[in-house]
């Protein structure tokens, strides 16, 4: 360009103030644009920080709220004593009842659903097979006087473990020594489950403890199993290891200066006897 402009100067005095005048406005216009970017991508920044503000007082909301529903205070505050992010948090939260994990889904016991009680253990016997294995056993107990009978027991297996083929034969005081029905849930999850026709299989007084045992194929951690029982009593219906009363808390993030909504989040929560709690889903809106 320095050439350029020395030839011009040497051979055409009168012609170099057009070059650079096109030479400014061609950077004029780079720069507005370089310029307009640079705004354009600090205004992204800023809404995206206070987007992330919002939902962090929004899940505050949440936390409060469940903490107030664990600790015996139902309905929780409907508004936060203290900002949060410079924002007002209010809260709503609505009982739904008590749920249990029943084949990956949960589903609502019926109202006596206290009268059993089921509980699953693992443990390893060295003894089976060639280099040992995982024995799951599943126990059912009664909690009142009432005779009930059974029409289905069953187990969410952990997260990478199996059933072993015919295992339940092992066990002559199992409910059931037949093979189970073997299904899987949306998280992979392995499903077993033994159903009973009639004269279906009871628990009474006299013998108010029932099992369900078999081994396990697999290794690794054991995590996110569970069991139930369904009771051929519709007043009873299907009892589970898990189950907890369901909540649907919703919280509301506002700007305090334009009154305006930064974040909303609607969180479907079940929480057990034991203060263990389960998220079942977790909505954000903005």
């Amino acid at each position: 360009m320095a050439i350029i402009l020395k030839r011009f100067r040497s051979d055409n005095k009168g012609q170099v103030l057009p070059m650079v005048l096109a030479i400014l406005a061609i950077g004029g216009l780079t720069i507005a644009g370089s310029l307009n970017y640079a705004v354009t991508s600090l205004n992204g920044s800023r809404i995206l920080a206070e987007d992330i503000k919002g939902i962090y007082a929004a899940g505050a909301g949440v936390e409060n709220a469940i903490w107030s529903i664990d600790h015996g205070t139902f309905p929780p505050p409907a508004l936060l004593p203290d900002k949060i992010n410079g924002m007002t948090v209010s809260v709503q939260a609505e009982s739904n009842g008590v749920y249990t994990l029943y084949l990956g889904e949960l589903v609502q016991p019926g109202v006596h659903f206290e009268y059993l009680e089921v509980v699953e253990e693992i443990t390893w016997d060295a003894e089976h097979g060639a280099s040992g294995a995982y024995k799951f056993t599943i126990t059912v107990t009664l909690i009142h006087e009432e005779t009930i009978h059974i029409s289905a027991i069953g187990a969410r297996l952990p997260d990478d473990y199996g059933y072993e083929e015919g295992s339940a034969l092992d066990f002559p005081d199992n409910l059931s020594c037949e093979p189970p029905d073997i299904t899987t849930d949306s998280r992979g999850g392995c499903l077993v489950n033994w159903q009973f026709d009639l004269p279906y299989p009871q628990i009474s007084k006299s013998k108010p403890t029932r099992t369900q045992s078999f081994y396990l194929t697999g290794e690794g951690p054991q995590e996110h199993e569970y069991t139930w029982v369904v009771a051929n009593q519709t007043d009873v219906g299907v009892v589970g290891s898990i189950t907890g009363a369901r909540y649907k808390i919703t919280s509301t993030a506002t700007r305090t200066e334009t009154d305006r909504i930064a974040a909303k989040i609607a969180a479907d929560v079940m929480i057990e006897d034991t203060g263990t709690m389960y998220i079942v889903s977790w909505q954000i809106s903005s």
